[in-house]
């Protein structure tokens, strides 16, 4: 496999371009001294990650720990500001799963009554995190219950959510102050400032808010951290990761028992997929950390909470071979053995070549996810998503070979897209799994998320309104029942027959080219189904039910089993 070189980018599309504002090259030191709490303040800022919301078949979501409210809380604690988390989705134990009130979707987490009494009624300000558009409907009826107990709390908004659709967001629930549009460190410092003092808050870069003439007011998206080495560690003792070591919380590939913890070694991405919200919270900037800074957190989470595995979740980690080289010289230079690292949102192949590859392998690399998210060249050509597929297989062979766990995800049902395209995605995936025995594959629907070039481009055609119907559309990329399908010459149903072929013949082949991990499959599916039932599900006052129960394939073996309950 030839060698990579160091990538070199092109301008990247950016929606709304006159919303970026220049990088912020201030010091942090310089900018928390600038911003410091009033002395003697006993009014707190909370930042909130609310629940999960799920579609009705569905017990069970992978949970991570809340990196970006971590870092929030840690630069307001080191201004000064008494700073509290309340961590909805996963603080609780066991993980409580409950149905909504209007029979509609599943609620993972802590309900709304349970949040609202864990609020300090020294709050003043009150954040709340709104990453994913497919909950909007449940989490802004939670933000209404906020102020209607709390009214003089000041509630503002952030997330890609907030971020892509502000003005909607702030008129379709009043009850949000203001948002923060993009990354919000600096934003919700000075923001915290001048409300504490009582100062002018309408020119803060990253604010937007509705004027007493119901004017839409935009700042655009907030500056840029240039240094992010110099931001606080995250205040993970504001959380409970105790909860998340005893439930073996983790996207990535569980092995034993992990005590995991989320770290973050570059901030945004530099590609311009069509299908990607990023860009309207991150633009296109893509900036990589000191790679001993990375290690210095790693040996630090290792020292504070016993750590022994590392989740990385960039939106693209691996892009520089010469970065993520260095990053493993400094890992064994320090004799940093007995942990393990991990992939698992979705990296790229042009890095990892079979230097690379055995590179990260012997520093502790336990699982990479791939994202292709196409096996069709004319679909890849149309997404921008510029991934060479005959490269992305000598990746996936010398991974394979080398030893590492893979995973592929693709995404099906592009507006574009022919019946033939999503064969293309589906045999491809097939492919990879008889030929190199990979772990886990995803078959993903289609789903047009705010912050997106193809959302703007099919509500431009007139394809999509937003609106509630629309945002529970978006689940149907986690829900095979309720299949819906923005392409022209494909139908949801066949989405839906499509991914269950994918996925089926996927895990033949795996299980036949890796045959001791039927072993896995039958240990992983006692484990799983003892941890089902420690969820509590909540079906009172219902007595007519058609109970289904569902194996969920991930990492190879049974990774969890579901059951879907359809209540009458």
């Amino acid at each position: 496999m030839a060698p990579s070189e160091d990538i070199i980018f092109e301008p990247a599309y950016t929606p709304n371009k006159n919303w970026v504002k220049e990088l912020d090259s201030r010091l942090m030191d310089a900018t928390l001294s600038s911003f410091l709490a009033p002395k003697n303040d006993n009014r707190v800022v909370t930042l909130c990650r609310p629940f999960a919301v799920l579609p009705k078949t569905s017990y069970s979501s992978p949970v991570t720990l809340p990196l970006g409210l971590a870092y929030l809380g840690a630069v307001l604690e080191k201004a000064g500001y008494k700073t509290k988390i309340i961590d909805a989705t996963g603080e609780q134990q066991p993980v409580k799963i409950k149905r909504s009130s209007n029979n509609l979707y599943n609620l993972q987490g802590l309900t709304s009554e349970e949040i609202l009494e864990k609020i300090d009624p020294n709050t003043f300000i009150f954040g709340i995190s709104l990453m994913f558009s497919s909950e909007w409907f449940a989490h802004r009826t939670f933000i209404d219950e906020i102020k209607k107990k709390y009214p003089k709390i000041i509630i503002v908004a952030g997330g890609e959510h907030s971020s892509s659709i502000p003005e909607y967001v702030l008129k379709n629930c009043p009850s949000i102050d203001y948002i923060i549009r993009g990354e919000g460190e600096f934003s919700m410092l000075e923001f915290s400032y001048n409300m504490f003092h009582g100062k002018n808050t309408s020119n803060i870069p990253g604010i937007c808010f509705i004027d007493n003439e119901n004017k839409f007011i935009d700042n655009g998206l907030s500056k840029r951290i240039e240094h992010i080495d110099k931001l606080p560690r995250p205040a993970w003792h504001l959380l409970k990761p105790e909860n998340y070591f005893t439930n073996s919380f983790t996207i990535g590939l569980a092995k034993g028992k992990l005590r995991n913890m989320p770290i973050l070694a570059t901030r945004g991405c530099p590609y311009q997929c069509t299908f990607c919200s990023s860009p309207s919270m991150w633009t296109t900037r893509y900036i990589m950390r000191d790679p001993k800074e990375i290690v210095d957190e790693i040996e630090w989470l290792i020292k504070e909470y016993e750590a022994n595995d590392f989740e990385f979740f960039d939106l693209t980690a691996v892009i520089k071979k010469s970065w993520i080289l260095d990053f493993c010289s400094e890992l064994k230079k320090r004799e940093i053995n007995n942990i393990t690292w991990q992939l698992p949102v979705g990296t790229r192949s042009e890095a990892l070549d079979e230097e690379t590859l055995k590179a990260i392998y012997n520093s502790g690399c336990a699982y990479i996810c791939y994202a292709p998210e196409s096996g069709s060249k004319k679909s890849l050509n149309i997404t921008k998503k510029r991934v060479k597929l005959d490269r992305l297989v000598e990746s996936i062979k010398a991974a394979a070979k080398i030893g590492h766990t893979v995973k592929l995800n693709f995404i099906i049902g592009f507006p574009h897209e022919t019946l033939i395209d999503c064969l293309k995605s589906v045999f491809f995936g097939i492919y990879c799994s008889f030929r190199f025995g990979i772990y886990d594959v995803n078959f993903a629907m289609f789903s047009p998320y705010p912050g997106s070039e193809l959302f703007e481009k099919l509500k431009r055609e007139k394809k999509l309104s937003i609106d509630d119907n629309y945002f529970r559309k978006l689940m149907a990329y986690q829900d095979v029942t309720q299949p819906h399908s923005y392409c022209e010459r494909v139908s949801g149903r066949t989405i839906a027959i499509l991914r269950f072929i994918g996925f089926s013949l996927c895990y033949i082949g795996i299980y036949i080219t890796r045959p001791t991990r039927i072993y896995k499959l039958f240990k992983n599916f006692f484990h799983c189904c003892s941890r089902f039932f420690r969820t509590t599900v909540d079906i009172r006052n219902h007595f007519c039910c058609h109970i289904t129960v569902v194996i969920n394939f991930r990492q190879g073996f049974f990774d969890s089993i579901k059951i879907y309950i359809t209540l009458k």
